[in-house]
C-alpha cells in the first residue's frame, strides 16, 4: 500500500510515509484560584513541560511557551467568538474575550532536550502543541477545586456559577 497524490500516482510507500518530520510532547499543571461565590477563576500559575528536540535558542523557546499558555486560558476562560444566524456578533478583537497582560499566569517552563535527528540542528516544532494542553489543565485543576466537569467553553463565571448551581441542587 502507497499514499498517492490527486492524479492516483503514487509517491510515498505508506511504511516510509511520516506525517511530520518530527514528533514533540508536551504537559502541563495549572494551578489556580476559584472563587465559588462570583465564579471567577485566576490562574496563577502554570508549569508547562515541552519536548522540544534540541533547544537552539531557549529564550525565544521560554517566550513561546509563554505565550501559548496565555493563548490557551483564554481559550478556556473567557474567549467567545459569537453568530446570530451566521451573522458575527463579536465583531472586534476587544470583545473576543482576548486575555490581557494583567491575567498573564507565572509560567514555570521546562525544556526536555530530545534531539531529532530529522530536525533542523536537532530542533523540533514548539508552536501549536504547547498550546494544546492549557486548556485542559485549567479545566482539570477547575474540577480538583470545585468538583464540577466544565463540558462548555469558555469556563466563564456564568458558566461556573451554573454547574455550582446544579451541583447544589
Amino acid at each position: 500500500f502507497a499514499l498517492s497524490d490527486h492524479e492516483g500516482r503514487r509517491s510515498v510507500p505508506l511504511e516510509e510515509y511520516r506525517n511530520y518530520p518530527a514528533y514533540s510532547y508536551a504537559t502541563q499543571i495549572a494551578i489556580i484560584e476559584l472563587n465559588m461565590d462570583t465564579g471567577e477563576v485566576e490562574v496563577k500559575k502554570i508549569i508547562a513541560v515541552q519536548d522540544v528536540g534540541k533547544a537552539i535558542n531557549p529564550q525565544i523557546i521560554e517566550g513561546q511557551l509563554e505565550g501559548s499558555c496565555v493563548m490557551g486560558q483564554g481559550y478556556a476562560l473567557s474567549e467567545q467568538y459569537l453568530l446570530k444566524e451566521g451573522i458575527p456578533i463579536t465583531t472586534t478583537l476587544n470583545k473576543l474575550g482576548l486575555p490581557k497582560i494583567k491575567d498573564a499566569p507565572e509560567v514555570d517552563c521546562y525544556m526536555v532536550e530530545d534531539p531529532e535527528p530529522h530536525g533542523p540542528f536537532g530542533a523540533k516544532g514548539i508552536s501549536e502543541i504547547a498550546m494544546v494542553p492549557v486548556t485542559p489543565a485549567i479545566l482539570n485543576a477547575i474540577y480538583e477545586a470545585a468538583a464540577i466537569g466544565v463540558r462548555h467553553l469558555p469556563a466563564n463565571p456564568e458558566t461556573i456559577l451554573s454547574l455550582l448551581a446544579k451541583k447544589r441542587s
